[in-house]
């Protein structure tokens, strides 16, 4: 069942604690000439200190493509989850998987 977050989050007040259960789940990137679901692998948190001012540790995730063949460009991209909402957020192609679907990550300062 999907539900609507009680509470919307901006990309500013997320942080890795918020990904971290959610790894494995799908998180769905819907342009009007292409649909992709991403599927959460892991989150990487960095050295705190990386962005003076900053009161969020930098952190990253990376996300699997379910979709053999369908490269999302390195871009802003609209990004829904049924907990944290929808989110514009700056995706990077990092590599290919052996089942030929795509590895993204996504970074955080």
């Amino acid at each position: 069942m999907t539900h609507s977050p009680s509470r919307v989050l901006s990309l500013a007040d997320l942080g890795a604690g918020h990904f971290e259960p959610l790894i494995t789940q799908v998180f769905r990137v819907r342009w009007p000439e292409t649909s992709e679901d991403l599927v959460l692998a892991s989150v990487k948190i960095g050295p705190h200190g990386g962005c003076p001012g900053s009161a969020r540790q930098p952190f990253s995730l990376i996300f699997n493509g379910t979709t053999p063949g369908l490269l999302l460009h390195q871009h802003i991209h609209p990004l829904d989850h049924d907990d944290l909402g929808h989110q514009e957020v700056f995706l990077v192609p990092i590599g290919q998987n052996a089942d030929g679907t795509f590895r993204y990550q996504a970074s955080f300062n």
